[in-house]
């Protein structure tokens, strides 16, 4: 059994171990230490970084009881080694984790909802809890949780026997046992978990629930806090910045800013539509009679614009009118004829140019993944 240093010190990030074996792994090396502070990958929370001597170590698993490190370079057994973990991402890691265990216990005590999952990766923390919350519930979870960080609550962890478990009242997402590690956030919360913690909850900073999102009768909640929150206000405070800057608009104003900019978009986008519509029924009409089958060509035609085409031009063709926009491998059609059931034909033109599409007897549409040459081999 690996000797658990972070269990006894979070923040203990530089230590000596000695190598009680290292195995080829891949292009890598499996490392089993006698002792460790590197955190394991476990509770939802990925593994600790750093270095074993001069070997880079990029993922550290927890397998019956034995810690995993696998590094980059070889050791011998019976080598004792300097070890160094990256430190600023184990307490942003810590940060995070407890600030979760600040709004999961405060979930439950509101709201009597438990905390079913838990991620905390490299970029992004989420938490699934069993029932739908609202965000005004949220928005006041997430009040609760920063006046706790701002009492600067100490945090503490404990073994208790297990004659004494049954005893307590403390969140569990397992039916555990043996050797549990209870982690308390003073009088507001206690959890079993098995991760490095802050020791007083001001240093979490501040936390902040971003967004949520339904999930298997629950919801998914995205979370942030201590230095990844100031780098999410401060990314969003640039973004904020720059978008008031091209508005021309205060900050506070961004929101009527970008609802006016759609709404005149939209008009504008409404306007040109009506504009194409009209050339393009100028164009129809224009159009000669042909006794036989026709394809007209449009690079850029939207479906409806080829559609108004269409109603206006069949009945200036004998055969089928083919209308087409796009490019070669990549054209969309409208084909409508005045004498031809088209809808008992279309299987044999999508089939013959690689098409897909369907609709009436006097009109279908679709696609076509065919050259412009192929297509009017076939209708011509």
């Amino acid at each position: 059994m690996t000797e658990k240093l972070y269990y006894i010190n979070a923040y203990l990030s530089e230590f000596d171990a000695t190598v009680v074996s290292c195995e080829p792994r891949g292009e890598g090396f499996d490392v089993i230490l006698d002792k460790t502070a590197f955190f394991p990958e476990e509770g939802g929370q990925y593994s600790d970084r750093g270095y074993i001597g001069s070997g880079r170590v990029e993922e550290v698993v927890l397998s019956d009881g034995i810690i995993h490190h696998y590094s980059d370079k070889p050791f011998k057994a019976g080598e004792l080694v300097s070890c160094k973990i990256d430190f600023d991402e184990r307490y942003e890691k810590m940060q995070c984790h407890s600030g979760e265990h600040i709004l999961s216990g405060l979930i439950h005590e509101l709201y009597g909802l438990n905390n079913v999952g838990f991620h905390l990766g490299a970029i992004e923390v989420t938490m699934d809890v069993d029932a739908p919350l609202t965000r005004e519930q949220l928005d006041r979870v997430e009040e609760l949780a920063n006046e706790i960080i701002y009492k600067n609550v100490e945090i503490t962890t404990e073994f208790p026997k297990a004659e004494e478990l049954s005893s307590l009242e403390y969140r569990s997402k397992l039916e555990l046992k043996d050797n549990v590690r209870i982690v308390r956030i003073g009088e507001y919360d206690a959890c079993a978990c098995c991760a490095p913690h802050v020791k007083y909850t001001g240093e979490i900073g501040c936390i902040k629930i971003l967004d949520f999102a339904k999930l298997r009768g629950g919801i998914r909640i995205r979370i942030t806090a201590g230095r990844r929150a100031m780098r999410e206000f401060r990314e969003l405070y640039t973004n904020a910045q720059a978008v008031s800057a091209l508005l021309s608009v205060p900050k506070s104003d961004i929101k009527e800013g970008t609802e006016r900019l759609l709404s005149a978009l939209s008009e504008e986008k409404a306007a040109f539509s009506e504009y194409k519509l009209r050339r393009i029924a100028k164009e129809a009409e224009a159009m000669e009679y042909s006794s036989g089958n026709a394809v007209c060509v449009f690079e850029d035609a939207a479906m409806e614009e080829l559609i108004a085409f269409a109603n206006i031009a069949t009945s200036k063709v004998g055969g089928a009118l083919v209308l087409l926009s796009g490019t070669d491998g990549a054209y969309k059609y409208v084909i409508s004829s005045a004498s031809i059931d088209l809808r008992s034909i279309a299987s044999d033109i999508n089939k013959s140019l690689l098409g897909r599409g369907g609709g009436k007897p006097n009109m279908i549409q679709g696609s076509f993944a065919s050259s412009l040459e192929e297509i009017k081999k076939y209708f011509n």
